[in-house]
């Protein structure tokens, strides 16, 4: 049997042929979820406060509370199969305020967000492709040895070898199984979560507030590819190749956050909040896998392969900077605006050295993340009825799917000491990938339906 160890020192060119831009384009678009209120308003109350979510934009915004709160929000969430995609608790909040003039509050604040995006799998059934997976391996070998695809990075030939799909006699690779198959089934898996987590304080005078936060971040990505071929002919059976790609990584540390909060005249606020570059502890794992597959006879046709590397990286976060505004209109309701954009860094991988020049490729398809809101409240008595967008960009050169679109609608209502809110969010995102054997360019579009409810009240 054909065996093999992994060594370290095959680190650098396994590094550029696995891993994903995928991991840093979406960990520069900001979190989707947060309270009913938030959401419901197109996320746009860095300017306003009184929300939880807020005070993790905004840390100065911890000051708009006038008492003590605790909250608690749920999420469900469906695609656009109407299957559901997600259910959690995606933001806790506690509150604490003291008094320390009649003009001048201290506020202390405990949040967490927990936001997901995990689309509906993509799959694509292709009957008598033009391209198969052998053809693929046999095009990137040319005339390499298995050994010299290793040490070139061309994986998916030498995991064939290894698997004996292909066979090599001195000169140049062959296939073991021969012709071209009647189906190629292709499965697509993503998942991306960010948690943050963030202690704040913040001071207010009579027309400003000054606030400050420290948040732990966590960020976790995969992609997983899956690809089915039937058949191939060998030794007079008709076989199948299954193979599986498995690219993910998982990043934590601490990030600082500044804002700013401040009224002009008797309506209008305005906001300002700035969070600090962060360097963070990461693990990526890649996996390229060639199965046996349960229908091929025992001994016949694919044997067992597995290429996998894990590596630790130090990587870049880059930070985020924005203004806000917003108009209270007679003490019912408002209609605010908010700007923020987000940085992409040159090198997002910090260390070690032999990975910066990776780090350095991937810098160059990253650009700049821009986040716009709009959102409005009216209050009717014990009621609140809401409504916001918001439109966050692509954060890379490649055909990803990290921007989205995001429609929202909301109802409130307020007892003495008691909050309860709801909303009801669209999210939408339109995107592309090129197809890992033909080169075509295939659409993926994405949308789901998000129903978010926030249970307030005020501690005593």
């Amino acid at each position: 049997m054909k065996k093999i160890l992994f060594l370290s020192a095959c680190a650098l060119s396994l590094a550029g042929q696995g891993q994903s831009l995928w991991h840093f384009s979406s960990a520069l678009t900001s979190p989707w979820a947060g309270t009913a209120r938030y959401m419901a308003t197109g996320a746009a109350l860095s300017s306003l406060g009184n929300d939880p979510s807020a005070i993790v934009d905004n840390p100065a915004t911890a000051a708009t509370y006038r008492a003590s709160e605790i909250s608690l929000t749920g999420l469900l969430g469906l695609d656009q199969n109407t299957i559901i995609g997600q259910a959690q608790l995606p933001a806790f909040h506690w509150g604490s305020i003291i008094q320390m003039t009649e003009e001048s509050v201290l506020a202390f604040s405990l949040d967490s967000r927990t936001s997901r995006f995990q689309p509906l799998n993509w799959s694509k059934d292709i009957y008598n492709p033009s391209v198969s997976q052998v053809d693929a391996w046999l095009a990137q070998a040319g005339d390499l040895s298995p050994t010299d695809c290793f040490q070139q990075g061309l994986y998916g030939p030498y995991a064939a070898y290894q698997a004996y799909v292909l066979e090599y006699d001195g000169l140049s690779l062959y296939p073991l199984m021969t012709g071209k198959p009647d189906v190629q089934y292709l499965y697509l898996e993503r998942d991306q979560r960010i948690s943050q987590t963030q202690g704040s304080v913040a001071v207010r005078t009579d027309h400003i507030s000054l606030g400050a936060g420290l948040e732990y971040l966590n960020l976790r990505s995969s992609e997983k590819l899956s690809i089915l071929e039937y058949p191939y002919a060998q030794d007079g059976y008709l076989l199948n190749i299954y193979t599986r790609q498995m690219d993910s990584l998982r990043s934590g540390g601490f990030r600082i956050r500044l804002g700013l909060l401040a009224k002009l005249g008797e309506g209008t606020r305005i906001s300002a909040f700035w969070t600090g570059t962060s360097l963070l502890s990461s693990n990526w794992h890649y996996r390229y896998r060639v199965y046996d597959n349960p229908e091929n006879p025992p001994n016949i046709g694919v044997d067992n392969f597995e290429l996998y590397q894990d590596e630790s990286f130090r990587t870049v976060q880059p930070s985020t900077a924005g203004l806000g505004i917003a108009q209270v209109i007679q003490n019912q309701g408002f209609v605010s605006a908010e700007y923020r954009y987000t940085g992409a860094p040159d090198n997002p991988i910090y260390a070690p050295i032999e990975f910066l020049t990776i780090g350095q490729e991937i810098g160059n398809e990253l650009k700049g993340s821009h986040d716009l809101r709009i959102g409005t409240e009216w209050r009717q008595d014990a009621q609140s009825f809401r409504a916001g967008y918001r439109l966050s960009t692509k954060a890379s050169n490649f055909k990803e799917h990290s921007g989205y679109q995001q429609l929202s609608t909301g109802w409130g209502l307020r007892g003495n000491e008691w909050f309860f809110d709801l909303a009801l969010v669209g999210q939408f995102r339109t995107g592309q990938i090129i197809h890992p054997l033909s080169g075509e360019t295939l659409s993926l579009p994405s949308s789901s339906i998000l129903l978010v409810a926030t249970y307030s009240f005020r501690l005593i």
